[in-house]
């Protein structure tokens, strides 16, 4: 996420929510995060061990962006434009 960009609604994706435009496990989500290769935020309320994480839907795209790879003998299987489209729609789910 932009620093200087104030937030907008639907800007931060729950796990849910990243799971339903990017389909992988969510042990993936929770790995790429704690690995710091998926920049997040984790909310926690006092006291709480464990807390949510959000994931800035820019950060989820520059991320998707950085493991872009061209084809050079099988079709890509997942379309990463409909998947980035997704990610910087406006719209929530």
């Amino acid at each position: 996420m932009r620093e200087d960009a104030p937030l907008r609604p639907g800007d931060l994706l729950t796990v849910a929510q990243v799971l339903k435009i990017f389909p992988v496990g969510r042990s993936t989500i929770y790995a790429l995060c704690s690995s710091g290769q998926l920049p997040h935020y984790r909310v926690q309320a006092l006291g709480s061990r464990c807390g949510r994480i959000l994931v800035g839907r820019d950060d989820l795209a520059a991320y998707l962006e950085s493991t872009r790879q061209t084809a050079t003998r099988a079709p890509v299987r997942v379309d990463v434009d409909d998947l980035l489209a997704k990610v910087r729609s406006a719209s929530k789910t």
